[in-house]
């Protein structure tokens, strides 16, 4: 067979082409450095807004591979030109790595940010930083489209492959943009890559050259206009016209007929058109890269002016309104809250740090005020959170009416807000602002016909007097606001040390409870409830004691509300029951134990799981065993509180509803919810004596329980009169020290044998 045959000559002038086209991947090394500077930001960024360590391994990828290329960059530039062309191949590669790397090490840190941080403003920096790479990677690597496809693919996958393994179908669309936008810029180069390659090998035929360049130059998505050191114009592609709606028959002579022109299409005056020429002149004239951006009608372009020989210039124009609206919608989110358009926690703490700085060289004061609003749970509770919402918008406004224009409001999240008082030589007024706060916010609202009434408490505090840096200040406030609600709410209340005193020991007590459950170093002791017509024991309460080794007895009033608060109160709860049923399980078959629950541990999805799991490790009969709830557990939930009680039925163990009297709805529960015993609050029996009305409310409570079927305790019975006064009013089993006090295990075993009272006791089942 023969060989087809081998043009050397055409070959030759392939090859010189090639070599043509590989010079100019280096022969713009101002937005070579451009890159290298800006590719780092991503991962920088994320991993200074995010802390994620794996950010700080991709930025150090990034410099080795930045090194890398300035280190090909230099060797190139200083090798012969005889040289470079001989080894176009080589030096082709050795860009192709570095380039490939880069943005591949970039479009990896946009994948994970993706994936791990995809509302952070950290993703959308990267993302900003990578479109804008994309954009621009055709026409800078046009000379070799094997570069530009790989640095496109390995810029643009990993978030194409992220979007398609996301749980959210929705996210595929991102990927396909990608695919597309990866098949667009492989078109693009392809073209490009063709015309240039067209262009240098006709070379001899002036007018087709020109052609092909025009056509290169007009399907460029950027505008570009050249012209010569007197600013004479010799090139201005179609999409110049297009960006500002210029005739395209008309050719402007010079760069003053081109912004004139500019000018009158966009309806510039001629003072700004002016102003305009004399910017673009100055920097069309400058013998280095420079770029400066213009609003024009309602789109932002930015102008890149480079010097080219004997003075000329070339002006590449950019449409860069998306972007730069992406970056305005990237800060507002970044410093304001989205709900309230109210400044946002970063924005309020980069004012207060410079108000501080400001106040510590002029000698000046500032005050803060913590706000958080009372009962907007229950609102959204009840409401929903649509109209909770709607009700911050509300809130938000009304504090934007208190302040002065030079103070800052800011919606710290949640219910929380903050208000930032501008600094002044005298105190500020923060106190009247307080008052206008609480009186503005407490008045009624009306949302979606709802009428809604809410409070507010104020924690206020000074610096530098309470404090010199944002931390200390907002931990000052924030403890101020905490009093105020604990005090009543509706209060304000100015910071003072002893705060400070009391958060300590209350964060040494929360440490010192975690060992001591760990270590199960708490008591439990049992206080007896009486039949005071026969001094028979009905039922022993479980009560949880501590003794400290250095803060000797803590009572419960100063470590349960901490469990409470911490969480703890779930797992003290836990242990306090299987404690008080193994004990049990030691008593007469008869006697009962009763366990307070708390709202949370009753609210656990597995309650009743542990109640069965807590009575089977003791081998404790079901009916031997009450659990103690308050109507505020009911009101949280009753629907669920109705599925628990029903549960617990079903297993045999009974129920009391314990400070009856103290809720919204006493009745209505009784009503609604089967409860076997009902504990009188010790506020009713510690006024017995003292007031009519509550002879009769207890008496009527008597009355109910009795005609229900349910036993009713008195709590808190502590002296005789008050004994004399229920038994009057046919209430029999009663609690209080009148009777007995809390007693560990071992002397409630003296008392079921007889021995404290020198006879057997009678148990009541």
């Amino acid at each position: 067979m023969a060989e087809p045959d081998i043009d050397p000559m055409g070959c030759e002038v392939q090859e010189e082409i090639h070599r043509d086209l590989v010079e100019t991947l280096f022969d713009t090394p101002g937005s070579f450095v451009v890159a290298l500077i800006g590719g780092p930001l991503a991962p920088v960024s994320a991993w200074f807004m995010t802390g994620d360590g794996v950010y700080l391994g991709l930025t150090a990828v990034m410099l080795v591979v930045a090194a890398y290329r300035v280190q090909v960059l230099i060797a190139h530039s200083r090798a012969p030109m005889a040289e470079r062309r001989r080894d176009a191949r080589r030096w082709e590669i050795l860009y192709g790595v570095g380039g490939i790397g880069f943005v591949g090490t970039l479009g990896v840190t946009v994948a994970i940010l993706f994936q791990r941080h995809p509302d952070d403003i950290a993703f959308y920096y990267g993302l900003v930083l990578m479109m804008s790479g994309v954009g621009a990677l055709a026409g800078r690597n046009a000379g070799s489209p094997p570069i530009v496809l790989a640095q496109v693919i390995t810029l643009c996958m990993p978030l194409a492959v992220v979007s398609v393994l996301h749980p959210d179908k929705r996210y595929w669309g991102v990927a396909l943009i990608l695919v597309l936008e990866t098949l667009s810029i492989r078109s693009v180069s392809k073209f490009l890559y063709r015309n240039l390659e067209s262009a240098l090998s006709n070379g001899r035929d002036a007018d087709t050259q020109r052609r092909r360049f025009k056509s290169a130059l007009n399907s460029m998505t950027h505008g570009l206009c050249m012209g010569r050191a007197d600013k004479s114009l010799t090139v201005v592609n179609r999409r110049m016209y297009e960006f500002f709606g210029l005739d395209s028959e008309t050719m402007p002579k010079d760069l003053a007929t081109l912004t004139r022109m500019i000018g009158e299409s966009a309806n510039i005056s001629r003072e700004d058109t002016q102003v305009f020429l004399e910017q673009w002149t100055s920097r069309a004239s400058l013998p280095r890269t420079d770029v400066f951006s213009r609003e024009i009608g309602d789109r932002i372009f930015d102008f890149r002016c480079e010097p080219a020989d004997n003075g000329a210039f070339v002006t590449v124009v950019e449409d860069v309104t998306e972007q730069r609206r992406a970056a305005r919608e990237i800060e507002r989110i970044a410093h304001f809250d989205t709900l309230t358009s109210l400044a946002n926690r970063f924005q309020f703490q980069q004012r207060l740090e410079r108000d501080l700085r400001h106040i510590r060289k002029r000698g000046l004061s500032l005050a803060l005020l913590c706000i958080d609003l009372d009962q907007f749970k229950e609102v959204n509770d009840t409401l929903g959170h649509t109209i909770g919402d709607r009700l911050l918008c509300a809130v938000a406004e009304r504090l934007r009416e208190c302040v002065r224009s030079v103070d800052m409001v800011a919606r710290f999240g949640g219910d929380e807000f903050c208000i930032l008082m501008h600094p002044t030589i005298e105190t500020p007024p923060a106190d009247a602002l307080a008052r206008r706060v609480i009186e503005a916010i407490g008045r009624p609202y009306v949302v979606e016909g709802h009428t809604i009434v809410i409070g507010a408490s104020v924690g206020l505090c000074i610096a530098p007097r309470d404090a010199v840096s944002v931390e200390g200040l907002l931990k000052c406030g924030d403890l101020a606001m905490y009093h105020s609600k604990a005090a009543g709410r509706r209060q304000a209340i100015w910071f003072e040390t002893s705060m400070e005193d009391a958060l300590v020991s209350k964060r040494r007590i929360e440490r010192e409870l975690r060992e001591a459950l760990r270590t199960e170093t708490l008591e439990v002791h049992y206080q007896p409830i009486y039949d005071a017509r026969d001094q028979s024991i009905s039922t022993c309460e479980a009560l949880t004691r501590w003794r400290h080794p250095q803060l000797g007895y803590v009572p419960p009033s100063s470590f349960i509300p901490i469990a409470e608060e911490t969480g703890m109160i779930v797992e003290l709860g836990e242990w306090v029951l299987r404690r008080a049923c193994r004990d049990a399980h030691l008593w007469p078959s008869a006697a009962r134990v009763a366990v307070n629950f708390s709202s949370r541990q009753f609210q656990q999805p597995d309650m009743i799981d542990r109640v069965r799991s807590a009575l089977d490790a003791a081998g404790l009969e079901p009916s031997r065993l009450e659990i103690e709830i308050t109507e505020s557990t009911l009101m949280q939930d009753t629907e669920d509180a109705a599925a628990k009680i029903a549960g617990l039925r079903a297993i045999g163990v009974r129920l009391s509803l314990d400070d009856f009297g103290t809720g919204f709805s006493s009745l209505g529960y009784l009503n609604r919810f089967p409860v076997d015993k009902v504990k009188l609050d010790r506020s009713f029996v510690s006024e017995l004596s003292v007031s009519s009305k509550t002879q009769a409310i207890v008496g009527a409570v008597s009355l109910l329980t009795a005609e229900l079927g349910i036993d009713l305790v008195a709590e808190g019975v502590e002296t005789h009169e008050q004994r004399a006064l229920l038994l009057a009013k046919n209430v029999h089993l009663m609690q209080g020290f009148l009777y007995s006090m809390a007693k560990p295990q071992a002397e409630l075993a003296q008392m079921f044998s007889g021995v404290a009272r020198g006879g057997k006791l009678k148990v009541v089942a």
